[in-house]
C-alpha cells in the first residue's frame, strides 16, 4: 500500500504538467475475505487510494466487516465487485438492490463510527523494509507484473505473480530470506526468546 503511493508520486513527478494535488494514480486489490489485511492496507495507503475488494458473497467475505476495514472516513475509496451473488440469484434485480442497500448501510455506519472516533487508533501502518525489498525484487525479476491478465478461471486480473521465475540460486536465496523475515516478524509464529514457535 505504501509503495502504491510512492509509485504514484513517482509517476506524477515524471509526467509533464502533473498536478501534485491529484489523487494517487495507482489503486490496490485486497480481498474482502481478509478484513485485517484490508484494514492494514487502508491505514498504510491513506484515505485517497482506491481499493478493489473482491470476495463478498460467494467467496465468503462479510460486507460489513469489509466496509469497516476498507472505507475511508468519507465512506468512499473502496469498490466491492459482486458477480455470482447477483448473476446466480433467482431474482437478480432484488439481489442487486439488497447489495446496494447493504453497502449504503455499511457506509453510513462507518462514517458515523469514524466521525465519533477520537482515540487516535488510525496510526499509519508502514511497509516493513523486507516487504519493500521483496516487492521491488519481484518487479525487477519480472515475477510480479501489472496489467491485464486472463487467468485459467477466465477472470481478468490486474496483476500476475509468476513464482516460477525465481529460477536462479541468488533468486531462491532472496526468496528464502523474505520468507524467513516474514516468519520472524509474525508474533503468532515466534516466542519470547526470538525462536520460532513450531518445529522446522
Amino acid at each position: 500500500a505504501g509503495l502504491a503511493n510512492e509509485w504514484s508520486q513517482k509517476a506524477a513527478a515524471e509526467s509533464p504538467g502533473a498536478d501534485s494535488s491529484e489523487p494517487p494514480r495507482l489503486g490496490l486489490v485486497v480481498g474482502a475475505t481478509d478484513a485485517i489485511a484490508l484494514a492494514n492496507a487502508r491505514k498504510a495507503a491513506g484515505p485517497n487510494v482506491w481499493i478493489l475488494a473482491p470476495g463478498v458473497g460467494a467467496q465468503g467475505g462479510d460486507l460489513d466487516a469489509a466496509c469497516r476495514a476498507g472505507l475511508n472516513e468519507a465512506g468512499t475509496g473502496m469498490l466491492v465487485p459482486v458477480s455470482r451473488g447477483i448473476s446466480r440469484a433467482n431474482d437478480m434485480a432484488k439481489a442487486a438492490q439488497e447489495l446496494k442497500e447493504g453497502i449504503n448501510a455499511a457506509r453510513a455506519a462507518v462514517i458515523a463510527a469514524k466521525s465519533a472516533s477520537t482515540d487516535g487508533s488510525d496510526d499509519e501502518v508502514s511497509v516493513a523494509p523486507y516487504q519493500k525489498e521483496f516487492l521491488e525484487f519481484s518487479l525487477a525479476e519480472g515475477v510480479l507484473k501489472f496489467g491485464s491478465f486472463v487467468l485459467k478461471s477466465g477472470r481478468t486480473s490486474p496483476y500476475f505473480f509468476n513464482a516460477g521465475l525465481f529460477a536462479s540460486g541468488g533468486a531462491m536465496y532472496r526468496l528464502g530470506k523474505a520468507y524467513a523475515s516474514a516468519i520472524m516478524s509474525a508474533k503468532e509464529l515466534t516466542e519470547g526468546d526470538g525462536k520460532v514457535a513450531f518445529d522446522v
